[in-house]
């Protein structure tokens, strides 16, 4: 039997136009030669449009778009996620067999997550009760929805224990074909450092899916088919991941990141599951990232402080590679501190990739508040005033472009955002300027510590010079300041990261845990370090809930997943 599944890319409350690329994409599987085709979970709605949920007129399209499908359904059923209200005034999470122009068979989903980014109890009603099998091909198939999948006590990998066991029960009823509708966010593991491993690290969940779809193949001796959704829903990132795994063990699956359709069939062999490098990874997961919250929130052109230094380099890459070189405008705001080679090595940068380059001098209007603090302050002393007066001076001047006349002819378009450059190192010890570098419509690296930074430049090969790549990263604020001096040592810092803040372990055994991870010198200032580090890390809370949204890639990002409150130190 020839399954089509779909990786769509849906858009939030746009459920007619949803509707409209699974009819095509119907088609086409048909056209294909497909006998079965699958879409993702709640791909009508798209996942997740959170309290949009609630309003009654979005219901009613919902459901009016999930019957048009229905009745434009074919001798080849379609198979796709839908929601309808349950009567407890929430929603069940849906999955719709539709075959002959009628609906033919819903299946609900069972298990609901509600840990990290997950608050489904929140909007859906798990369906307690066992779901019937449809009889197919010769086939008894098994309907799932995501999270149906992971409730395995053995395999699925999540922090909760749900006390069911949603497939094993389809297994029990005498499945033959288990079949699966997701919209799985991915992201990568708890970093480590590279040739290191650790017991307590948290696998990525390209790591976790090839553990459990062939595992739960294996273990229940039949085919799992596994539709998910591709594309990026503000921090979300879904890379779709499609595939069949068989009772062998093996896999047919597809390409990330990529929209279209994979036919899989359960006679014909697979292969072994390739594993994925952290670089390109990275590289696909943030330029489908920063070109789907573009497209989605109407936005075209991004405009970024281009400092010469590693973090704005690698942004301006891949806002290049997403969005065309038209569209990008990086600019180099200088003050005093700012060494010439720093303008020169933006500049460099910005013609190579043939985005547009602008210079402005962010030392007049630093000089201009310095000047106001020393008329109301007679005698005041440079110190950290000054430095972050600089930084709010550069995100003044590069917001203040988005709505220049000048620069939107240039860039071809008056929707322009400014695209934040900060990582997830800074973030986490509070190393940035509210109102400064803090500033911007999104952060693709916000999630990235320094050492993956580095990881996506040498993927991103010329685009990002090697001039940028070696030299020490500083911010320029004041005479001869590096960010490890002010810091630490990166190595040391992402390990100490790492470990407390993705893999989240417990806090006194963290010294023992770096043991892990650096060695020798390293490791004694690691460790000295991190009473300070975790200090910054729980001080510098209200900081972050001011940040642009980060593009979720690790475990732990800070947003929805991590609800730390500001009063509690």
């Amino acid at each position: 039997m020839k399954i089509a599944l779909l990786q769509l890319n849906a858009r939030l409350g746009d459920p007619e136009g949803n509707g409209h690329r699974l009819e095509v994409a119907y088609g086409e599987a048909v056209r294909a030669g497909a006998q079965l085709v699958l879409a993702p979970e709640l791909a009508i709605p798209g996942y997740l449009l959170e309290d949009r949920l609630w309003e009654a007129g979005m219901r009613r399209r919902i459901e009016g778009e999930s019957m048009r499908l229905a009745a434009l359904s074919g001798s080849v059923p379609l198979v796709f996620g839908t929601a309808r209200p349950a009567p407890s005034g929430r929603l069940w999470n849906e999955l719709w067999w539709c075959e002959g122009g009628r609906l033919g068979h819903c299946s609900r989903k069972r298990v609901l997550p509600s840990y990290d980014v997950f608050d489904e109890h929140r909007y859906f009603e798990p369906d307690a009760a066992p779901q019937p099998l449809v009889p197919f091909l010769g086939h008894r198939i098994g309907l799932s929805i995501c999270e149906d999948l992971w409730a395995d006590p053995q395999l699925g990998n999540t922090p909760v224990g749900y006390g069911m066991d949603p497939i094993a029960d389809l297994v029990a009823a005498g499945a033959t074909l288990i079949l699966n509708a997701s919209a799985s966010p991915s992201s990568l593991g708890s970093w480590l450092p590279e040739g290191r491993s650790a017991p307590w690290a948290i696998p990525s969940k390209e790591a976790q899916r090839r553990r459990l779809l062939p595992g739960l193949a294996q273990k229940h001796r039949i085919p799992v088919a596994y539709a998910s959704r591709v594309g990026a829903e503000s921090w979300l990132l879904f890379d779709g991941g499609s595939g069949l795994a068989l009772p062998d063990g093996r896999w047919q699956g597809g390409d990330s990141f990529q929209e279209g359709q994979l036919l899989v069939d359960p006679a014909a062999p697979g292969r072994s599951w390739s594993s994925v490098e952290e670089g390109p990874w990275l590289r696909r997961a943030l330029v489908t990232g920063i070109r789907d919250n573009l497209a989605k929130q109407g936005l075209e052109a991004v405009v970024l402080g281009l400092s010469g230094g590693i973090d704005s380099a690698v942004a301006a890459a891949l806002a290049v590679e997403a969005l065309g070189p038209d569209r990008v405008l990086g600019v180099a705001m200088p003050t005093r501190y700012s060494s010439a080679e720093s303008s020169d090595y933006a500049e460099r940068q910005a013609r190579h990739l043939g985005m547009g380059f602008l210079g402005l001098d962010a030392d007049a209007p630093f000089a201009g508040f310095a000047a106001a603090l020393e008329k109301a302050l007679p005698g005041r002393t440079f110190g950290l005033t000054d430095e972050n007066l600089q930084s709010r001076c550069r995100g003044s001047l590069v917001m203040a472009l988005t709505s220049e006349p000048e620069v939107q002819r240039r860039l071809g378009t008056d929707r322009v955002a400014v695209l934040n450059t900060g990582n997830k190192s800074e973030a986490a010890t509070g190393y940035f300027t509210l109102y400064g570098d803090g500033i911007g419509a999104f952060s693709p690296l916000g999630d990235c510590l320094k050492a993956r930074v580095y990881a996506i430049a040498r993927d991103l090969g010329e685009a990002v010079p090697r001039s940028v790549l070696e030299r020490p990263p500083t911010a320029e604020l004041r005479p001869g300041q590096t960010d490890e001096a002010s810091l630490l040592p990166y190595a040391q810092l992402d390990a100490i990261l790492g470990t407390a803040l993705e893999a989240q372990r417990p806090e006194e055994g963290l010294a023992d845990d770096l043991a892990l991870l650096l060695e020798g010198e390293a490791l004694a200032q690691a460790r000295s370090a991190l009473p300070r580090i975790l200090g910054l890390l729980r001080r510098t809370e209200f900081k972050r809930r001011q940040l642009p949204f980060a593009f979720k890639v690790s475990p732990k990002a800070f947003g929805a997943g991590r609800r730390i409150p500001l009063t509690a130190l």
